[in-house]
């Protein structure tokens, strides 16, 4: 199901693994960014979906403001909005994830809290089967 479309991105819900997925398709506009990862946050807190796939290999990687948008304002919302065990796969050009690998280690790669458990993968299919390890069932 389409959540949101554009040149550059869509966000898509799979509802057969019950996760929203963010794929890149270019050189992003930061204000784009920020509003498709908003509506997903809408549709993700109206239908309680506690798993995203965000898929960043076309873009190479983020700039820093769209780090730190993430880390400061998309990340905490999620919190607050969707409580805890929310499972976040994001997945980077393999060149990506190799540089930061060796800035961060792979336990840099990784967060785990009670709210947010963000894995950083550069293979897709991996990032898939890690979220279906971790799927989570809603509450009837």
């Amino acid at each position: 199901m389409k959540v949101y479309s554009s040149n550059f991105l869509e966000v898509d819900y799979h509802a057969d693994h019950g996760w929203l997925c963010l794929r890149c398709f270019g050189k992003l506009e930061s204000k784009e960014f920020r509003e498709s990862l908003e509506k997903a946050l809408e549709f993700a807190e109206e239908n309680q979906v506690k798993q995203w796939l965000l898929d960043f290999r076309e873009i190479g990687s983020l700039d820093e403001n769209e780090d730190a948008w993430l880390q400061s304002y998309l990340f905490p919302k999620i919190m607050m909005r969707l409580g805890t065990s929310n499972y976040i796969a994001i997945v980077l050009s393999e060149k990506c994830y190799e540089v930061l690998l060796k800035e961060a280690g792979k336990f840099g790669l990784k967060s785990y809290n009670s709210f947010i458990i963000i894995n950083t993968f550069y293979n897709l299919d991996e990032a898939s089967r890690w979220l279906k390890k971790h799927r989570i069932n809603k509450a009837s």
